[in-house]
């Protein structure tokens, strides 16, 4: 799974129990509901989080190098938030509900979040020095998610259950992702909060829920969240996520399985796209021996920008989508030839490439063993933020024999390990900053995309490796060897 983030550019949190506090520069954002004997009522606190989308917008629209959820079903986008421990009554079995704003609001620069002593914007009852909250397009607000109007949810909203309330939270906002892509929805951040049901503050607001009327009387207590001025790498981020990984099997195809073959489309060293972000533009053809095999003109998906894909033995792509599968065990030979003929305006050209197909079926008569040498080949040390580039993985088998090219130099090729997946780490903590991701493949062995907007600069980081290498899984974990600073 691939991915990019866009971190949190504001965020803060309003309560019922002290409507003039302010805490935009607080370290913790939190979410509750309390009943008050003093007051003889539940008070509740909603947080508020915007995020800053300009670059993986502009990643989407004008450059391409990220996929279009609006165009790809494979596209989802999140917002992750972590969850904080601490010494107050932990909330737990409860719904956070999230609601796309309408709205700008101001962060603010409160820090009290034990006495409330600082009072500015936003707050429960204004948006900023200026706008109530209900006078913001009336009902997506702080005042009316606090009870005391009517609420006109946002069709966009998501959910999220906690069972112990120590879980970290991600919530799918991919329906309005979309929408702001196309305009119809402006980027003013989410309310969260708790669900009607644990937020009911009237036997009516109860019985709409389908909550007992004595919810009204009931405190579900405190759940806290790291907001963006705290520990900088616990920070909320709306991320991306799409299969990216590139799994190019033209050095290994197998007679009656599904297989891919990759085109990359460069100019000049750079992938561009043939007819924008459409399917392959043309169609492919298949021989053996130099006869065509049927169907004659197979449909290419495309991956992502300037890089296409047809895949051999199955009658699907990565969007589920219909193309013509073709069966090369209908052949009596093991050497293909694949044709990929350009039609789009411009472009019109025929490359022809080859490769080998072979039984699926052993003959080993031994049970291989590990024996493998793993390098990255083209790490540094140090990248600076807004780097993206691909990192190659040489899995040398150790048993493998050179080949003499000159009187000097030899050939290696590297083992392709698939199914295999890679992580980042932060070095010191061993806290996983990037989940595992597929690692990507073709004729020359495994690669991954290192994207550094993904990392925080000055933190040092490590690169883990979960190869699965003839049925064997084994972690590659080298803290001194594949270590790097994001600066």
């Amino acid at each position: 799974m691939s991915k990019i983030r866009s971190y949190a550019d504001q965020d803060t949190w309003i309560t019922e129990s002290s409507t003039a506090a302010n805490f935009g520069l607080s370290p913790i954002i939190e979410i509750w509901n309390k009943f008050d004997y003093n007051s003889n009522k539940k008070e509740l606190a909603r947080a508020l989080v915007r995020f800053s989308l300009t670059d993986v917008e502009e990643g989407i629209k004008n450059t391409k190098i990220y996929p279009d959820p609006r165009t790809d079903g494979t596209v989802s986008a999140y917002i992750y938030m972590f969850n904080a421990p601490h010494g107050d009554t932990q909330a737990s079995n409860f719904d956070i509900w999230a609601f796309p704003l309408t709205a700008n609001w101001i962060e603010g620069t409160g820090l009290d979040n034990d006495s409330y002593s600082h009072t500015g914007f936003a707050n429960a009852f204004y948006a900023d020095n200026v706008n109530l909250w209900t006078d913001l397009n009336a009902g997506t607000g702080g005042e009316a998610y606090l009870g005391s109007d009517d609420g006109n949810y946002d069709s966009n909203s998501a959910s999220m259950y906690f069972s112990t309330g120590e879980e970290d939270l991600k919530l799918n906002v991919t329906d309005w992702f979309k929408e702001y892509l196309d305009g119809s929805s402006g980027n003013y951040g989410f309310l969260l909060r708790m669900s009607d049901f644990q937020e009911a503050q009237t036997d009516a607001e109860a019985t709409a829920a389908g909550a007992p009327t004595s919810v009204t009387g009931v405190s579900f207590f405190t759940k806290k969240f790291y907001g963006r001025e705290t520990n900088s790498r616990r920070r909320p981020y709306l991320q991306l996520e799409w299969p990216g990984a590139i799994k190019d099997d033209r050095k290994s195809v197998n007679y009656s399985s599904s297989a891919n073959l990759f085109f990359y489309n460069y100019n000049d060293g750079v992938l561009e796209d043939l007819d924008g972000t459409g399917k392959f533009p043309g169609y492919v053809t298949l021989s053996a021996d130099g006869v065509a095999i049927e169907p004659s003109s197979l449909t290419a998906a495309r991956l992502s920008k300037g890089i296409y894909f047809l895949d051999i033995g199955t009658a699907k792509n990565h969007l589920d989508e219909t193309l013509t599968g073709v069966n090369i065990a209908t052949s009596a030979t093991d050497v293909f030839t694949d044709s990929w003929a350009v039609t789009a305006a411009g472009f019109e050209i025929t490359n022809t490439f080859n490769f080998n197909a072979k039984s699926s079926v052993g003959n080993n008569s031994y049970l291989n063993t590990s024996n493998y040498q793993v390098n990255l080949m083209n790490a540094k040390y140090e990248y600076d933020l807004g780097s993206i580039v691909n990192i190659r993985v040489f899995i040398r088998d150790k048993g493998t024999i050179l080949t003499t090219l000159t009187g000097s130099s030899t050939a290696i090729d590297s083992f392709i390990a698939k199914n295999s997946t890679f992580e980042i780490r932060e070095k010191s903590t061993d806290m996983v900053e990037v989940q595992e991701t597929d690692l990507s493949y073709d004729e020359r062995g495994n690669f991954f995309e290192l994207n550094t907007n993904n990392l925080y600069p000055d933190i040092e980081y490590k690169i883990v490796l979960k190869l699965n290498v003839r049925g064997e899984k084994i972690v590659y974990d080298e803290p001194e060897k594949w270590n790097f600073f994001v600066k």
